[in-house]
């Protein structure tokens, strides 16, 4: 891990609070080299074991290259040198079968030599509990792959993903850790997928928060100062979150400023339940949540785990290709903390 962050950073929190949950993680990219330094210092930490999906030699060369001498942990999967067994091409034709679609034979081999597809076919297969990749990989060859062999987590139509910040300055947030979304799935989202994504990230911050978890629906106006289908959008969605969570502290629309700064929030909307307290940050499209939260890792110098993809059956979060070590740790954590939380509330 990079040595030049503090000792209390949101990497070495996350650590922290993952160290007692022990599970199989599967990871999509197991040739990064980013990876295998990042898990020689998260098996100090955990005693969860890791399933490497990729080329073998290349694998077993980096694992030999970071040092690490105790490899029972570990586990390589090569799709091209492992035998397609009859298991595997049965789940993968069932599974869209089951969904109404046609697949070929060439297309079934082709999804069997596919590393984001076989980690999500381990994890439809139980073989292992949650899965991180996307190092490598696109973000879209891992969401085709949670879409077509592992699903939707019960009562959810939507995938969505949010965003883990820590800026410096603590005055933010919750001692300068909040959520963001929707930074890596859904383009623009429809009234019913922003709803979704509201919900989800919601429950995957309070997980954090707790009670003390307070949402923003960001927009270009506070409460009326300017007009638009979107911006009605908005307010219908914060209007239906309410109904559907009653506990919920929520509020929209609201310019970041307002959300963020109580006595901005008492000038612009002084009736808000936010209070400039927000620790949530919906934003209106992905455009907006990606850019905005690249600038506050870079500029502001924040630290940053995610994406965390949500809605899937199981965990299967998604690195950015540009992502440190140090981001590899943080979002291995996350992926565990997520699936302790959704076996907590019987989803798994």
């Amino acid at each position: 891990m990079d040595d030049s962050k503090s000792k209390n950073n949101l990497t070495e929190e996350l650590v922290s609070l993952a160290s007692s949950i022990e599970r199989k993680i599967v990871f999509s990219d197991g040739n990064d080299i980013r990876l295998i330094k990042a898990l020689d210092y998260f098996k100090d930490h955990n005693k969860s074991s890791f399933i490497l999906i990729g080329n073998e030699s290349q694998i077993i060369e980096k694992l030999n290259e970071t040092g690490i001498k105790d490899k029972a942990r570990f586990n390589v999967f090569d799709p091209a040198n492992s035998i397609i067994n009859t298991e595997y091409k049965t789940i993968v034709k069932s599974t869209f079968e089951k969904k109404g679609k046609e697949i070929t034979e060439q297309q079934i081999n082709e999804i069997l030599l596919n590393n984001s597809y076989i980690a999500a076919i381990k994890l439809n297969n139980n073989e292992a509990d949650c899965a991180v990749g996307g190092s490598i990989s696109t973000t879209g060859d891992l969401i085709r792959a949670v879409i077509h062999m592992l699903g939707l987590v019960k009562g959810k139509k939507f995938l969505s993903s949010s965003m883990y910040i820590q800026v410096p300055d603590r005055k933010y947030g919750i001692n300068g850790k909040f959520f963001i979304s929707d930074p890596g799935i859904i383009p623009k989202p429809t009234e019913e997928q922003l709803l979704d994504i509201t919900l989800s990230t919601y429950d995957t911050a309070k997980a954090f928060f707790g009670d003390k978890t307070v949402v923003a629906l960001l927009s270009y106006s506070t409460k009326g100062s300017a007009e638009s289908e979107e911006i009605n959008m908005i307010r219908k969605v914060v209007k239906t979150a309410k109904q559907i969570k009653p506990e919920m502290i929520i509020d929209g629309e609201m310019q970041f400023d307002a959300a963020t700064v109580p006595e901005v929030c008492a000038r612009k909307a002084p009736d808000s339940p936010v209070k400039g307290k927000a620790n949530v940050f919906i934003f209106p499209d992905l455009n907006a949540a990606n850019i905005a939260y690249k600038i506050i890792q870079r500029l502001a110098k924040a630290s940053v785990c995610g994406p965390i993809i949500q809605g899937a059956a199981k965990p299967f979060n998604d690195l950015s290709r540009g992502c440190t070590v140090d981001e590899i740790i943080a979002l291995t954590a996350m992926t565990l903390i997520q699936h302790k939380s959704m076996e907590d509330n019987n989803l798994i």
